[in-house]
């Protein structure tokens, strides 16, 4: 079963609501013939009727063919973000501390 799974976030910048794409699958069987143009095809008219100023997502960077079908639909690489993590582990560290500033 091919899915996607998506949510909508809020861009200061831009003043208006982000769709933000968490997951996309589609079945091997299904792949190069159209599955995955058609959800995000379908994604980008849920964005433009809600008003997005724009459609992201995380790809990691050894994915050549998640890469290459998202350059072949327009998609930018943003070099300038850098992804940014804290584990359970580190959310529970940094919500013990008190009163303490910088790292």
């Amino acid at each position: 079963m091919d899915y996607v799974i998506h949510f909508f976030t809020y861009s200061t910048f831009l003043a208006r609501p982000t769709l933000y794409l968490e997951d996309i699958f589609v079945l091997p069987e299904e792949r190069q013939h159209g599955a995955g143009v058609a959800l995000m095809r379908h994604l980008a008219r849920t964005a433009l009727d809600a008003g997005c100023g724009r459609m992201e997502w995380q790809v990691l960077d050894w994915n050549e063919l998640a890469l290459g079908f998202y350059q072949r639909l327009g998609a930018k690489h943003l070099k300038e973000w850098l992804p940014y993590r804290l584990t359970r582990d580190d959310m529970a560290r940094l919500a013990n501390q008190e009163g303490k500033r910088g790292a």
